[in-house]
């Protein structure tokens, strides 16, 4: 079993390398960008849509299952199971990837059709139908060398891959007519698809050495009984999950196409929310994600042993920082929305967009926060039943308000149905652990943050460079900074809290 050391250590490499794979992939989507546009991306969306869908299908909860039992049976030196664990899921997982990808492909101009409702999506769709075994063997294979600990390895494949992916797509789209928008989303799909092919090969060889080193199967484990027990509830849910949030996604264009009566217009005003505001606002949340991974096993351990006192600690420390994190991004994001959207993506919509999500990155943040704390306090079935009612809501108004608001009844269904969710949450995590939030520090919080970030705005300057952009950044959180000192929010044992968790 992996010391706590040798887990955090694997956490902050998995924290280091996604925040520079999503830097990457933040960049590589204001490159295309302007080769595409926003309509461009818009659709590409779509047609990502869809696939995220069948690749939800294609596993069906394999990947969870495979680094379930890899763990399970390399945590108890049976490595005859994990050959057998491995066997299994690689078989099941090609099986019922094979049979989605066929359908996704011979059905890809129906999907393009009646789904996306633009033909030129027709052969990005058939050629993710087509690669489809491929990107779940991916997922499976990731899923064993993490079960593994051999983050290391996976980190290496992985950063090569999104290199390989940049790469590629480049020179397939340098092939190709300008303007064209069929043939940009097939080199996109396949510049991504050459270069799985290569990682996935890695991977495979990988896989197949340790396998070696593992011997022959030994006893029959019911690896068939047990894979079914896992993937079953596991892809009943995700199915849910995924039709919805693929209904959603559909939803949004055509009705801002019923709003606006174009739709290209849709496209572009859907390519720029989703293709290009909130990856920006959503790239410092990856932070919060490693943090929220790593309060899970720290939470069920405080639960099995009944230590109340830590497990109140934990979550009130947490909370708190979380809070002064995601209102510091914020702000900031606030500040400098509308010259990133001109510095990114040539584009004063998206900087527009930019500064109305932004206020939400609170919520947003700290919603990730509460809900890997639900994870280890076993609150898994609550979050579920949390997230498919706030869905269906989400659906109900997006099919109700779009057609006839546009984007003002976009706004208004993403903010109600997150405040829905948030709040949910937090009053389920403040019962569980007794915990009573702090108002004066969260006005306190609020109250630095706004005047940091509107004694800043009078300084942003109007000629946009990133040698301004990082000035104001620097004026804003300097402010910040010593608002939060004056006002006592920021605590001196919050200063050795942080030390003592660097260390």
């Amino acid at each position: 079993m992996r010391s706590s050391g040798t887990m955090l250590r694997s956490a902050l490499l998995l924290t280091l390398a996604n925040l520079a794979m999503r830097g990457v992939t933040m960049l590589f989507q204001v490159y295309l960008t302007g080769q595409v546009g926003a309509a461009g991306v818009g659709l590409l969306q779509l047609i990502m849509t869809v696939h995220s869908f069948a690749v939800t299908v294609g596993t069906s909860g394999i990947r969870v299952a495979a680094m379930y039992l890899s763990a399970q049976e390399y945590g108890l030196r049976r490595f005859g199971g994990v050959r057998q664990a491995m066997v299994w899921c690689i078989g099941a997982g090609m099986a019922l990837s094979a049979l989605v990808g066929a359908a996704m492909a011979f059905g890809a101009e129906a999907l393009a059709v009646h789904w996306v409702q633009d033909l030129r999506a027709a052969a990005s769709l058939r050629l993710l139908g087509l690669t489809l075994p491929l990107t779940c063997l991916s997922s499976i294979l990731a899923g064993y060398f993490t079960a593994c600990g051999q983050v290391r390895r996976l980190v290496a494949v992985e950063v090569a891959d999104r290199v390989a992916t940049v790469g590629l797509t480049v020179w397939l789209l340098g092939l190709g007519v300008s303007g064209d928008l069929a043939h940009a989303c097939v080199s996109i799909v396949g510049g991504g698809a050459l270069a799985s092919l290569g990682s996935v090969t890695v991977l495979l060889v990988m896989l197949v050495q340790d396998l070696r080193r593992y011997g022959p199967p030994g006893e029959s484990l019911s690896m068939g009984r047990r894979l079914a027990r896992l993937c079953v509830p596991l892809a009943l849910n995700d199915y849910l999950r995924a039709g919805l949030n693929t209904l959603e996604h559909f939803l949004i264009p055509r009705g801002l196409s019923q709003a606006a009566g174009s739709q290209e217009t849709a496209l572009a005003a859907y390519g720029t929310i989703h293709g290009m505001v909130f990856p920006v606002l959503m790239f410092p949340n990856t932070v919060l994600y490693s943090v929220a991974d790593l309060l899970v096993p720290e939470l069920a351990r405080c639960q099995a042993e009944k230590n109340q006192r830590r497990l109140v600690h934990l979550t009130g420390t947490c909370l708190r920082m979380g809070m002064l994190y995601a209102g510091a991004v914020a702000g900031l994001m606030y500040v400098l929305a509308k010259p990133l959207g001109l510095l990114l993506y040539k584009s004063p919509e998206a900087g527009r967009y930019m500064r109305l999500f932004a206020p939400l990155i609170l919520m947003l943040y700290m919603d990730c926060i509460v809900d890997g704390m639900h994870k280890g306090l076993g609150q898994q079935v609550y979050c579920v039943r949390v997230n498919t009612l706030t869905s269906l809501l989400d659906v109900a108004l997006l099919f109700f308000l779009l057609p006839k608001y546009g984007i003002g009844g976009y706004f208004f269904s993403f903010v109600l149905t997150h405040a829905v969710n948030f709040y949910l949450s937090i009053r389920k995590l403040l019962q569980l652990t007794a915990l009573t939030p702090s108002l004066s520090f969260i006005l306190r919080t609020g109250l630095c943050v706004c005047a940091a970030a509107a004694v800043t705005g009078f300084y942003v300057p109007t000629v946009c460079r990133w040698g301004n952009v990082l000035l104001s950044a620097g004026i804003y959180l300097t402010l910040l900074g010593l608002l939060l000192l004056l006002t006592n929010t920021w605590r001196t044992e919050d200063s050795q809290w942080l030390r003592r968790s660097l260390k």
